[in-house]
């Protein structure tokens, strides 16, 4: 009777415990159950299945494709407009005969390399990825889906709402940069990173969408372009020299507070130097206001033409 009474207790408890294992199973990413009925049961090798028979497992996949620009059918340029799923994923005919491992990942589940998941991107969209090989996302061994979202029907990439999180994943630093005092306007949406930068390459440094530094700046910043009459040689030499790009504590993106970001090359102007001495500080003179030219603006206080002026007589930048 006392082991029929524990055999009972253990039973009773047996059944929730089986059932929360696999419970729990299934929550770390447990492969699905494989399917016993063969959808392409009769079908001859090569044949295409077509995208119905694909949705009745991958409905989640189908429905996204169909909002998404590569799953338009009546788009000749689409995979949809070929042979489907298929185009991508390879022939559907021998997706069960090994355990459903036939059919080609482009997330790499079954061990495809990365040249071999991107060639098939490549396929369709290589003229305008000339620059591809060789890149740094290339040299990194980074696939197209890793940046690319192929079956949702919103392409976070390419929304500027969302692009920026995309980049953040592998660009932290770049993130941390874009939340200090000053910014471009990334978080509104108003800049994102394919606006300077070519993700898929670029014979510029830093993967730049023009030639140098200056020629992006220019793109939205056409003012400064000149050409002037009166030249600041760093302006014309590279942006870069006094500004950040990504991010600054210091106010316009500069590198270092005036005037010591000023001090840089003019080290001679300074309150222990040979010129200035009197504007900048007067240790004989009194009258406190005349640190007033240390504080603030600094030398734009009167060098206010900072990249370059136009006027007969802006040589030192003042008018």
């Amino acid at each position: 009777a006392i082991r029929n009474r524990t055999h009972i207790g253990m039973k009773k408890y047996l059944v929730p415990l089986v059932c929360l294992l696999a419970l729990s199973t299934s929550a770390f990413g447990a492969e699905p159950e494989k399917v016993d009925e063969n959808p392409c049961e009769g079908m001859a090798v090569g044949e295409v299945m077509g995208v119905e028979v694909c949705e009745e497992c991958h409905a989640d996949k189908v429905t996204g494709m169909r909002m998404n620009p590569h799953g338009q059918a009546t788009d000749a340029r689409t995979p949809y407009a070929g042979d489907g799923c298929e185009t991508c994923h390879g022939p559907g005919t021998t997706h069960f005969d090994v355990e459903g491992n036939c059919i080609i990942s482009l997330r790499g589940r079954f061990g495809e390399s990365v040249e071999m998941r991107n060639d098939i991107c490549l396929g369709c969209h290589d003229s305008d990825m000339m620059h591809w090989s060789g890149s740094t996302h290339e040299a990194e061994d980074l696939a197209c889906t890793s940046c690319h979202a192929i079956h949702d029907d919103k392409v976070s990439v390419l929304d500027r709402t969302t692009q920026a999180e995309v980049c953040y994943k592998c660009h932290k630093d770049v993130r941390a940069q874009g939340l200090r005092s000053s910014t471009h306007p990334i978080r509104d949406g108003k800049v994102v990173c394919s606006d300077c930068h070519n993700p898929h390459g670029s014979v510029a440094p830093a993967a730049l969408r023009e030639n140098d530094v200056n020629e992006t700046c220019f793109r939205c910043h056409a003012e400064k372009r000149g050409p002037f009459l009166w030249e600041h040689f760093p302006v014309t030499e590279n942006c870069m020299l006094c500004h950040t790009a990504h991010g600054s504590s210091h106010e316009n993106l500069l590198k270092r507070q005036r005037p010591q970001l000023c001090q840089q090359c003019h080290q001679d102007i300074r309150a222990q130097g040979r010129r200035h001495i009197r504007r900048f500080l007067d240790y004989d003179d009194p009258d406190p206001a005349r640190g007033r030219f240390i504080v603030g603006e600094s030398c734009s206080n009167c060098h206010s033409k900072v990249h370059g002026s136009s006027h007969p007589s802006g040589t030192n930048l003042l008018r």
